[in-house]
């Protein structure tokens, strides 16, 4: 599908452009009855943390701290203080919004003055971005637009826009330098440039970075004061963009990022589509189009239970999603089990403390919050089978919306995925509702982990997986290794799922077939089974192939037969 399709030129023009912004994505500062609604407990949460900032000292931004991402790989001296700056004010906005006594507004400029004078927006992991990557500090001429440029501005927009009030009350000028300062960081080099690689106008596929950063301008473009032509210009390029995301994403609504990325994936993508549908009072909406459904209810469909969720790619199995978009995409698109799944998530409230605070999720959140308590309490959304043809994973659990017994999830696809892992033919198995063979997922972020030499990382590899070593070669990254003859099977007893592992591995390891299949089988009155089952033919008799098994149990040897369920 593409938006263009749906939303015309015209359309933006008509419910969009000739539209005053106040109170339509959010409610204004000064309509206290509104703020007032919220729940006591999150208004208070928020309260409590904004005032831990009140007279803090700012953390400085060094040179050295940004070159430590080119000398040592470390991205967490810059990124860390970068991040704490956005929290600050993110927290600082959302309580004074709540309380409305303009209490917080004094270190509300601090910290809008210390962000426009900050050299960059742009993390230093991102400035491959730039027409000249081999300097090590940034150049205030090029301005950059990657991921944390977007938060900030977006940020630096909530806050002009909320607080117009009380931000000229202390001068002006904050919010005449807050325009100044969006404008040409982030408005000129999206107007003037299409190399950006996650616009979608180049060879690269997009990836969540498109809507995530598009998600950051199209909050200012909607923000912010700016010349009907411009902000006409923004709009068009930026639905083109979104289209480009659109058009490589899975029919069936798998998202090759994982699980944990779904927030920054479909996530993204539904903050762009909610900006739109409030912006233009209703008027511009795609929630009823299948592919906008199944890319939210992905987010349920690779749910396991508890805190626990099928973590292929850079993923983890306990990720902490954000429940209140879950949520509200849940109702948007008229589905109970992803509004289900939103409503567990929200039983306990908390502010995040630290990494990526952003206002308009959060303010989806605390109204989700609001919502969902006003709700009897739902059953978690634990569906028994699930099969993505396009993505190549399915899921198997013994009992429909019960974690009791065996839950499998296995893998296919291709090893030039989003958030790679050289893993086809992987899987994981849970027994009651916790883990027991697992995906390790991914160590920390650093220099190495974007690079050609990512695969050089333990966690990416496929000695690291459960997978086989074949003549001491692991599989290969790539879009041309990829799994082979993916078959999948349902009935109510049985669930088969197979492939052909040989194509994810190089010639070197000799591997001319191997069919690695699954057959989940339960019945009425006894235990759940599964057994996987290898078929292989090698070029040449071999002794060194080792078949890996990764657990977080400790193994132990028992007799065949002697323990079917596990």
């Amino acid at each position: 599908m593409k938006l263009t399709s749906f939303i015309s030129s015209e359309d933006v023009a008509a419910h969009i452009l000739s539209r005053d912004m106040t109170g339509r994505l959010v409610p204004a500062w000064e309509n206290r009855d509104a703020w007032g609604l919220m729940p006591e407990e999150p208004r208070q949460a928020w309260i409590r943390a904004a005032e831990r900032h009140i007279g803090a000292d700012l953390p400085t931004l060094r040179a050295s701290a940004f070159m430590a991402y080119f000398t040592e790989g470390s991205r967490t001296r810059y990124e860390t203080i970068d991040a704490a700056r956005r929290s600050a004010l993110c927290t600082l906005l959302i309580a004074e919004c709540l309380e409305g006594r303009e209490r917080f507004v004094p270190d509300i400029v601090d910290l809008v003055w210390l962000l426009c004078e900050q050299t960059t927006w742009c993390s230093p992991a991102h400035h491959y971005l730039s027409r000249d990557p081999a300097q090590v500090l940034s150049n205030v001429e090029e301005p950059l637009f990657d991921l944390m440029a977007g938060e900030t501005a977006a940020t630096l927009a909530w806050t002009s826009f909320l607080l117009r009030g009380p931000l000229d009350r202390v001068s002006p000028l904050i919010r005449a330098r807050i325009r100044l300062e969006i404008d040409r960081r982030i408005v000129t080099p999206y107007l003037d440039r299409s190399d950006f690689w996650w616009m979608g106008f180049g060879e690269r596929e997009p990836n969540n970075w498109n809507p995530w950063c598009n998600g950051n301008l199209l909050a200012v473009a909607l923000l912010q004061e700016m010349a009907p032509d411009r902000r006409a210009a923004v709009l068009s390029k930026l639905l083109r963009s979104l289209d480009r995301y659109l058009d490589v994403q899975h029919e069936d609504g798998g998202c090759d990022e994982g699980t944990t990325y779904w927030g920054r994936a479909a996530g993204m993508l539904l903050v762009n589509l909610e900006l739109l549908y409030r912006a233009s009072g209703g008027a511009l909406q795609v929630y009823d189009q299948p592919l906008i459904r199944k890319l939210g209810q992905f987010v349920y469909r690779m749910y396991v239970g508890g805190p626990y969720f099928v973590n292929f790619a850079d993923g983890a199995a306990m990720p902490a999603p954000d429940y209140g978009l879950i949520y509200l995409y849940g109702q948007r698109i008229k589905d109970d089990r992803l509004r289900a799944l939103g409503q567990l998530g929200m039983v306990s409230y908390r502010v995040p403390s630290e990494g990526i605070v952003s206002v308009f999720q959060e303010l989806i959140g605390l109204a989700a919050h609001a919502d969902s308590r006003r709700e009897e309490a739902p059953s978690p959304p634990l569906v028994q089978d699930g099969w993505l043809p396009d993505l190549q994973a399915m899921t198997a659990r013994e009992r429909e919306g019960s974690t009791r017994g065996l839950y499998l999830a296995a893998k296919g696809g291709h090893n030039d995925e989003s958030h790679n892992h050289n893993d086809i033919g992987h899987y994981v198995v849970y027994a009651d509702g916790r883990p027991y063979l697992i995906d390790i997922g991914v160590e920390t972020y650093t220099a190495k982990t974007f690079s050609p030499e990512r695969y050089e990382i333990w966690t990416m590899q496929s000695a690291y997986h459960s997978l086989p070593v074949v003549n001491g070669f692991g599989q290969k990254e790539g879009r041309d290794y990829r799994a082979g003859e993916a078959a999948y099977e349902r009935s109510e007893t049985t669930v088969r799922f197979g492939l052909d592992l040989a194509g994810a591995y190089p010639a070197e390891a000799g591997v001319k077939a191997w069919r690695r299949s699954w057959l989940f089988e339960r019945a009425e009155g006894r235990a759940a089974a599964i057994t996987l089952r290898e078929q292989c033919e090698l070029a040449e008799p071999s002794r060194a192939v080792r078949l890996h098994m990764i657990s977080c149990r400790r193994p132990e040897d028992r007799a065949r037969g002697a323990n079917a369920s596990a």
